[in-house]
């Protein structure tokens, strides 16, 4: 989390929305002494909101050693900030992103729970694709699902803080925020152009 209050996000629905539509987290955790680190989707559940749900691979560091306190990171767009791009003089260059981190508890659950988990997911996920019924653990023969679910673990996440940033240059000058949204509005870069419309948003 950036250490400047300007910059602090704290509507906490905002903050879970934003974490189920990046989908994807880092997770960061100790195992044997090391720090490890495994990525995962993750989504809300609908029944605990202050709860998590995801799975990793059962050969995962992180999966064979739950249950296990971590640190997981959504991370938003980001975008290089050219002091040029300012009207302000004797300025230099930054980076304005989205974050949100998350603390919080992993916990293996059972099978039942697994399938569960994956048909939330893919429920979550499909509908993101035009005209497809979401696809369902349902349509794999029970003897393959249960090969599938051999190699995985299927996890809850209990949520016990939430920290994230929205470093979108407020620190700055109406004029000086204008002209960082006019670059980065018309960059090549896809991330690029997020963080300008990110920064609109933050602006209306």
């Amino acid at each position: 989390m950036h250490p400047t209050s300007v910059f602090h996000w704290t509507d906490r629905a905002a903050q879970l929305a934003f974490v189920e539509e990046r989908a994807y987290l880092t997770l960061v955790g100790h195992v044997a002494g090391a720090l490890t680190v495994a990525q995962a989707p993750a989504i809300r559940d609908v029944d605990d909101d202050t709860r998590l749900l995801l799975h990793l691979s059962r050969a995962n560091p992180i999966a064979r050693a739950l249950p296990m306190r971590v640190v997981a990171i959504a991370h938003g767009p980001d975008a290089y900030v050219s002091p040029d791009w300012y009207t302000a003089t004797e300025q230099v260059p930054t980076w304005n992103y989205v974050s949100v981190e998350i603390d919080g508890v992993l916990t293996a659950t059972d099978d039942a729970m697994l399938i569960a988990i994956l048909d939330r997911q893919s429920a979550v996920y499909e509908s993101r694709i035009p005209d497809k019924r979401p696809w369902t653990t349902a349509k794999l023969p029970p003897a393959v699902l249960a090969a599938k679910l051999k190699g995985i673990v299927g996890v809850t996440f209990s949520i016990e803080a939430v920290r994230a940033t929205r470093k979108l240059s407020q620190n700055k000058t109406p004029d000086d925020r204008a002209g960082v949204v006019a670059a980065l509005a018309t960059s090549a870069r896809p991330m690029d152009r997020a963080i300008a419309d990110a920064m609109r948003e933050k602006s209306s």
